[in-house]
Protein backbone atom coordinates (compact mmCIF):
# COMPACT_ATOMS: atom_id res chain seq x y z
CA UNK A 1 0.00 0.00 0.00
CA UNK A 2 1.53 3.33 -1.00
CA UNK A 3 2.37 5.62 2.02
CA UNK A 4 -0.57 7.94 3.00
CA UNK A 5 -0.39 11.47 2.52
CA UNK A 6 0.82 13.94 4.78
CA UNK A 7 -1.97 15.35 5.96
CA UNK A 8 -4.13 11.92 6.86
CA UNK A 9 -1.27 11.40 9.14
CA UNK A 10 -1.54 14.87 10.36
CA UNK A 11 -5.36 14.51 10.95
CA UNK A 12 -5.39 11.03 12.44
CA UNK A 13 -2.73 12.76 15.16
CA UNK A 14 -5.51 14.92 15.48
CA UNK A 15 -8.39 13.31 16.07
CA UNK A 16 -6.95 9.94 18.09
CA UNK A 17 -7.17 11.14 21.65
CA UNK A 18 -11.09 11.40 20.77
CA UNK A 19 -12.88 8.46 21.94
CA UNK A 20 -16.00 9.81 20.01
CA UNK A 21 -14.09 10.60 16.69
CA UNK A 22 -15.45 9.96 13.23
CA UNK A 23 -13.60 11.35 10.28
CA UNK A 24 -15.03 12.14 7.02
CA UNK A 25 -12.89 10.90 4.18
CA UNK A 26 -13.67 12.77 0.91
CA UNK A 27 -12.84 10.43 -2.10
CA UNK A 28 -11.81 6.45 -2.03
CA UNK A 29 -8.48 6.70 -4.05
CA UNK A 30 -6.61 3.70 -3.47
CA UNK A 31 -7.27 3.75 0.38
CA UNK A 32 -3.95 4.70 1.56
CA UNK A 33 -5.61 7.45 3.67
CA UNK A 34 -7.85 5.19 4.93
CA UNK A 35 -5.07 3.36 7.12
CA UNK A 36 -4.14 6.09 9.52
CA UNK A 37 -7.20 5.85 10.70
CA UNK A 38 -8.11 2.68 11.59
CA UNK A 39 -4.78 1.52 12.68
CA UNK A 40 -5.71 4.06 15.96
CA UNK A 41 -9.14 2.88 16.44
CA UNK A 42 -11.00 5.81 14.69
CA UNK A 43 -13.67 4.90 12.68
CA UNK A 44 -14.46 6.53 8.71
CA UNK A 45 -16.46 7.53 6.61
CA UNK A 46 -15.66 7.58 3.27
CA UNK A 47 -17.98 9.77 0.72
CA UNK A 48 -17.31 8.85 -3.10
CA UNK A 49 -19.08 10.11 -5.40
CA UNK A 50 -18.46 8.00 -8.27
CA UNK A 51 -20.92 5.08 -7.59
CA UNK A 52 -18.18 2.77 -9.26
CA UNK A 53 -15.21 3.54 -7.12
CA UNK A 54 -17.87 3.40 -4.45
CA UNK A 55 -19.00 -0.21 -4.76
CA UNK A 56 -15.60 -1.08 -5.29
CA UNK A 57 -14.53 0.22 -2.39
CA UNK A 58 -17.35 -1.06 -0.54
CA UNK A 59 -16.67 -4.12 -1.88
CA UNK A 60 -12.94 -3.53 -0.11
CA UNK A 61 -13.77 -2.83 3.40
CA UNK A 62 -16.58 -5.50 3.80
CA UNK A 63 -14.51 -7.33 6.90
CA UNK A 64 -13.44 -3.87 8.03
CA UNK A 65 -15.57 -2.58 10.62
CA UNK A 66 -14.23 0.91 11.03
CA UNK A 67 -15.13 2.10 7.38
CA UNK A 68 -18.07 2.70 6.14
CA UNK A 69 -18.27 3.55 2.47
CA UNK A 70 -21.18 6.05 0.95
CA UNK A 71 -22.25 6.78 -2.36
CA UNK A 72 -23.20 11.24 -2.79
CA UNK A 73 -22.23 13.93 -4.29
CA UNK A 74 -19.67 15.97 -2.11
CA UNK A 75 -21.78 19.15 -2.61
CA UNK A 76 -24.71 17.56 -0.43
CA UNK A 77 -26.78 16.63 0.72
CA UNK A 78 -25.11 13.82 2.76
CA UNK A 79 -26.42 10.37 2.91
CA UNK A 80 -25.41 10.16 7.06
CA UNK A 81 -25.59 12.12 10.14
CA UNK A 82 -23.05 14.89 10.63
CA UNK A 83 -21.19 15.58 13.77
CA UNK A 84 -17.58 14.29 12.57
CA UNK A 85 -14.50 15.00 14.39
CA UNK A 86 -12.51 16.09 11.01
CA UNK A 87 -12.69 15.84 7.65
CA UNK A 88 -9.96 15.09 5.02
CA UNK A 89 -9.62 15.65 1.12
CA UNK A 90 -6.49 15.14 -0.44
CA UNK A 91 -7.94 14.73 -4.07
CA UNK A 92 -11.85 14.90 -4.33
CA UNK A 93 -11.82 18.95 -4.16
CA UNK A 94 -8.65 19.03 -7.02
CA UNK A 95 -11.83 18.40 -9.41
CA UNK A 96 -15.01 20.16 -10.70
CA UNK A 97 -15.46 23.45 -11.20
CA UNK A 98 -14.84 26.25 -8.42
CA UNK A 99 -18.17 26.53 -7.81
CA UNK A 100 -18.98 23.25 -6.94
CA UNK A 101 -15.82 22.75 -5.00
CA UNK A 102 -16.92 25.95 -2.95
CA UNK A 103 -20.88 24.20 -1.98
CA UNK A 104 -19.12 21.05 -1.13
CA UNK A 105 -16.53 23.33 1.76
CA UNK A 106 -19.30 24.72 3.03
CA UNK A 107 -21.33 21.02 2.90
CA UNK A 108 -18.13 19.55 5.18
CA UNK A 109 -18.47 22.67 7.22
CA UNK A 110 -22.19 21.59 8.09
CA UNK A 111 -20.70 18.10 8.93
CA UNK A 112 -18.37 19.13 11.48
CA UNK A 113 -18.62 19.48 15.17
CA UNK A 114 -17.30 22.92 16.09
CA UNK A 115 -13.38 23.19 16.15
CA UNK A 116 -13.32 20.44 14.25
CA UNK A 117 -10.47 20.20 11.82
CA UNK A 118 -10.80 19.92 7.82
CA UNK A 119 -7.22 18.91 6.39
CA UNK A 120 -7.20 19.37 2.64
CA UNK A 121 -5.39 19.92 -1.18
CA UNK A 122 -6.92 22.02 -3.57
CA UNK A 123 -5.46 23.13 -6.86
CA UNK A 124 -3.35 26.28 -7.35
CA UNK A 125 -3.20 28.79 -10.02
CA UNK A 126 0.08 28.47 -10.19
CA UNK A 127 -0.15 25.28 -11.33
CA UNK A 128 0.86 25.34 -15.14
CA UNK A 129 -2.15 23.59 -16.24
CA UNK A 130 -4.18 26.35 -15.07
CA UNK A 131 -5.22 28.65 -18.23
CA UNK A 132 -4.49 25.53 -20.40
CA UNK A 133 -7.11 22.94 -21.87
CA UNK A 134 -10.60 23.34 -22.51
CA UNK A 135 -12.17 26.49 -20.27
CA UNK A 136 -14.58 25.75 -18.36
CA UNK A 137 -14.76 29.32 -16.26
CA UNK A 138 -12.27 31.35 -15.25
CA UNK A 139 -11.12 29.36 -12.35
CA UNK A 140 -11.97 25.54 -14.19
CA UNK A 141 -9.96 24.28 -17.02
CA UNK A 142 -10.34 20.59 -18.55
CA UNK A 143 -6.72 19.64 -19.90
CA UNK A 144 -6.71 18.32 -23.69
CA UNK A 145 -4.42 15.34 -23.17
CA UNK A 146 -2.82 12.94 -20.08
CA UNK A 147 -4.12 10.49 -17.73
CA UNK A 148 -6.79 13.13 -16.57
CA UNK A 149 -7.70 14.36 -19.98
CA UNK A 150 -11.46 16.05 -20.37
CA UNK A 151 -11.56 16.28 -15.70
CA UNK A 152 -12.65 19.79 -14.49
CA UNK A 153 -9.93 20.95 -12.51
CA UNK A 154 -10.80 24.23 -10.34
CA UNK A 155 -7.75 26.12 -9.19
CA UNK A 156 -7.39 28.92 -6.92
CA UNK A 157 -4.89 31.87 -5.52
CA UNK A 158 -4.93 32.78 -2.12
CA UNK A 159 -7.46 35.26 -2.11
CA UNK A 160 -9.90 33.25 -3.64
CA UNK A 161 -8.99 30.26 -1.10
CA UNK A 162 -9.41 32.18 1.84
CA UNK A 163 -12.63 33.34 0.66
CA UNK A 164 -13.74 29.87 0.12
CA UNK A 165 -12.94 29.23 3.41
CA UNK A 166 -14.49 31.67 5.32
CA UNK A 167 -16.18 30.04 8.42
CA UNK A 168 -12.91 28.11 9.06
CA UNK A 169 -9.63 29.63 11.04
CA UNK A 170 -6.65 28.84 9.34
CA UNK A 171 -3.87 27.08 11.25
CA UNK A 172 -2.01 26.85 7.96
CA UNK A 173 -1.96 27.45 4.45
CA UNK A 174 1.12 26.56 2.13
CA UNK A 175 1.15 26.24 -1.61
CA UNK A 176 4.11 24.02 -3.16
CA UNK A 177 4.88 21.10 -5.18
CA UNK A 178 2.49 18.17 -4.53
CA UNK A 179 5.22 15.80 -6.52
CA UNK A 180 5.67 13.69 -3.69
CA UNK A 181 1.73 13.82 -2.63
CA UNK A 182 0.03 13.77 -5.28
CA UNK A 183 -2.24 10.11 -6.36
CA UNK A 184 0.48 8.35 -8.77
CA UNK A 185 -2.51 6.30 -9.70
CA UNK A 186 -3.87 9.05 -11.08
CA UNK A 187 -0.78 10.66 -12.53
CA UNK A 188 2.18 9.62 -14.23
CA UNK A 189 5.51 10.85 -12.53
CA UNK A 190 6.43 13.55 -15.06
CA UNK A 191 2.70 14.61 -14.62
CA UNK A 192 3.15 14.34 -10.87
CA UNK A 193 6.67 16.71 -11.20
CA UNK A 194 5.08 19.94 -11.81
CA UNK A 195 1.50 19.69 -10.02
CA UNK A 196 1.05 22.99 -7.26
CA UNK A 197 -1.38 22.26 -5.41
CA UNK A 198 -2.25 24.45 -1.91
CA UNK A 199 -2.19 22.66 1.43
CA UNK A 200 -4.47 23.46 4.22
CA UNK A 201 -5.08 22.61 8.03
CA UNK A 202 -8.36 24.82 9.05
CA UNK A 203 -10.65 24.44 12.36
CA UNK A 204 -14.38 24.64 12.10
CA UNK A 205 -15.64 28.37 13.75
CA UNK A 206 -18.99 28.85 12.79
Amino acid sequence: MPSPHPLARALASAVVRDSTARVLVLGTGNGRNVTPFTQNGVPVDILEQNETRAREAAARYTNEPLVRVHAGAYAGPYPFDGGFAGALSTSALLHGTASSVAQSVAAIRAALRFDAPFFCTFGSTRDPRFGNGRRIDDQTFAPDSGSEAGVAHAYFDESQLRAMLAGFHIDELTEGTAAETVGKWAHTDDEAATIVHWFVRARVTS
